[in-house]
């Protein structure tokens, strides 16, 4: 067992395991119908010490998990450094990607593996190279994407298809799942698509006008893929259900976000929110204390990555989950 996994659960056995998505930077290649951070003006990169000192205080916290965003992570040039310091502190981390060509740039892949970058997540919307150089506005993305797979493979790195729900897929996942398989992923995650009301992560737009009825197609096919065996998508099952749930009637979701208690965002004016949905911050990361990390309960969205995670946090309705992630454990650790 690496010292990364020992780590998750002997926070977790004690009661101190939290997990943070942290935002290096506003700037983005890739310009998606479905985000309109590429538009911010001016461009925003975190300080170099202030991230290193922001990490430490993440991890003082328990943060045992941590997603590195943007904006383009990439585009910030002390990544690989900022990683590093997380790995430091024995966090597990994943790098967020929408313009893998960022990847074969640098030798950046073996400077994320030097850092000790456990995962790169790579948007992944479609198999079709048109409909993915059209969503993400940049020429030539899958030729880059394999590409960036095949350096992965060369790496301890592991590579993950991130597929956000949209008008473009949300009925063909299985050609979709399929794709990514074979452009050699090891990983597939699910994003859920959402509106968000922040200022500062803006989420939304014409990509993601589905109904409630097509999004709950869409998770009752990824639930069916899953059952397969056929793809390693790291959701779990109860957690795709409880949307499900929220979606037809938010009173039946059994499962609440922990998001400002057990699970944040830190945005690049390091101001750490319980998720990127939301329009008001807790606080400044460096001026928040423990006892402003205790958030109630909420049930207001159906963000994936928060409501995904905040499932671990649930007491004994956690079993399951808590089971599933043991028997796939060595896929994402």
């Amino acid at each position: 067992m690496n010292p990364k996994t020992r780590h998750i659960i002997r926070n977790y056995v004690t009661g101190k395991f939290r997990c943070s998505e942290f935002a290096l930077t506003n700037a983005c290649i890739a310009k998606c119908t479905f985000c309109s951070i590429w538009k911010q003006q001016p461009k925003v990169y975190v300080d170099r010490e202030k991230a290193l000192q922001a990490v430490n205080r993440l991890a003082d916290f328990g943060v045992s998990h941590m997603c590195f965003t943007g904006g383009e992570a990439l585009l910030h040039p002390n990544c690989a450094e900022i990683v590093a310091e997380a790995s430091r502190r024995k966090i597990h981390s994943a790098v967020l990607i929408a313009a893998p060509g960022l990847l074969l740039r640098k030798d950046m892949t073996r400077r994320l593996e030097d850092a000790g970058c456990d995962i790169v997540s790579i948007s992944f919307d479609s198999g079709d190279p048109a409909v993915m150089a059209e969503s993400r506005q940049i020429e030539n993305i899958m030729d880059e994407m394999r590409l960036a797979v095949e350096e992965a493979h060369r790496t301890r790195i592991k590579s993950m298809a991130s597929v956000l729900i949209w008008n473009g897929n949300y009925d063909k996942l299985d050609e979709v799942f399929e794709s990514a398989r074979q452009m050699g992923f090891d990983l597939i995650s699910l994003n859920y698509p959402t509106f968000s009301e922040s200022q500062v992560y803006e989420l939304g737009g014409e990509g993601i006008t589905l109904s409630r009825g097509q999004l709950i197609q869409s998770l009752e096919s990824a639930i069916a893929l899953k059952k397969e065996g056929k793809y390693k998508l790291i959701n779990s099952e109860p957690s795709m259900r409880n949307i499900i749930s929220y979606l037809k009637d938010p009173n039946t979701a059994k499962y609440h976000c922990r998001g400002g208690r057990r699970v944040f965002f830190v945005d690049w004016f390091f101001d750490l929110y319980p998720c990127m949905q939301l329009a008001k911050p807790i606080g400044n990361l460096f001026e928040v204390g423990e006892s402003d990390l205790r958030m109630p309960a909420c049930n207001a969205c159906n963000m994936s990555w928060y409501r995904d995670m905040s499932m671990f946090f649930n007491g004994p309705r956690s079993i399951p989950v808590l089971f599933e992630a043991m028997l796939h454990s060595s896929d994402a650790l």
